[in-house]
């Protein structure tokens, strides 16, 4: 089935060779590029995107970290797109570390990539239909800086 997939280079770590290489590996895999920006998560928007995290002890420091600079928003497509490209971006964090020996640890890892949440039989993708909503408020409104 055609899906969307929302894929996030995280604040601090939007080095274009970082941009660059993310896009490369997955459009190489098939997938499209649908759209891509810079944008700004301001601190009501980064409780959104991490709204599932909000009864973990760490919540407040994600949502810090969310809105502490610039993130580079994509939106590819394809079939399956969210599970296989989860996949690949499970293997880019780790060689993305290696190529730019960037520092990272749990909390400020590089990217982030959009799931699917089963209930019951059902796989639904409410995640990643928020995040592709909040992506183009936060789009349009950082155009408009």
């Amino acid at each position: 089935m055609l899906e969307q997939c929302y894929v996030m280079v995280k604040p601090g770590f939007t080095k274009p060779e970082v941009v660059e290489k993310t896009i490369s590996e997955i459009t190489a895999k098939g997938y499209r590029l649908a759209d891509s920006s810079y944008i700004y998560y301001d601190e009501e928007c980064a409780k959104l995107h991490y709204i599932e995290k909000q009864i973990k002890p760490y919540y407040g420091e994600l949502v810090s970290y969310l809105s502490s600079g610039p993130a580079f928003g994509m939106i590819f497509e394809g079939e399956d797109a969210v599970p296989a490209i989860r996949r690949i971006v499970e293997d880019l964090r780790h060689s993305l570390n290696i190529e730019f020996n960037l520092k990272t640890d749990v909390m400020r890892n590089i990217l982030h990539c959009s799931s699917k949440t089963k209930v019951g039989n059902t796989m639904l993708e409410l995640d990643t239909q928020r995040e592709i909503a909040l992506f183009y408020y936060l789009k349009e409104k950082t155009e408009r800086l």
